[in-house]
């Protein structure tokens, strides 16, 4: 009996499941849109997303940045501002900008306090080394020496370099780099 009890539990444990799992229509589609949303939440979920895949991300965008301003002729020298240098400035600084702006777009991801303030003052330096670029573009186009020598030693004076390879970046903080 004691068996048969049992027996009779799972049967009716089975028949309640069994008609769970037939429904009708209008549920059906509900519970597919639920699955779906729940899918769609798993896929874009914020701790699948790590500081390796920004890194990944980040160095891809400065490397093809990299790519573009060695595509550029360089002046000769920049100690004569105006003509050659505020052509080869007003190439390279869209460029910067196109870089920060994309760097900027990334999605942070979810690390630790420290991991967290580097990329904050790496993205603080980024924006003052656009600002910087576009002095030295505005003081080459006037063919202010002056300024164009005080940028210049400014940008070399930037902690960008050793912010991005604090963090991790390898071309975003390579000495070279737009950015660095």
């Amino acid at each position: 009996m004691h068996r048969h009890g049992r027996s009779d539990r799972a049967s009716a444990l089975w028949g309640l499941a069994l008609r769970c799992l037939v429904v009708s229509g209008a549920r059906k589609a509900w519970l597919f849109g639920l699955f779906a949303v729940v899918t769609l939440l798993a896929g874009c979920g914020g701790s699948s997303y790590t500081k390796g895949d920004f890194v990944a991300r980040a160095d891809a965008i400065c490397t093809s940045t990299l790519g573009q301003t060695r595509a550029l002729a360089p002046p000769s020298s920049t100690s004569q501002p105006g003509g050659a240098l505020a052509v080869y400035l007003g190439q390279l600084v869209p460029l910067v900008q196109s870089e920060a702006n994309q760097l900027r777009a990334l999605k942070r991801p979810s690390d630790g306090a420290r991991d967290s303030a580097t990329l904050t003052a790496y993205y603080k330096a980024l924006s003052q080394i656009v600002a910087n670029y576009r002095q030295l573009e505005a003081a080459a186009k006037r063919g202010d020496t002056q300024t164009v020598t005080d940028v210049e030693a400014t940008l070399r004076a930037s902690p960008i370099a050793a912010l991005a390879a604090s963090y991790g970046l390898q071309t975003c903080g390579t000495p070279g780099s737009t950015t660095a």
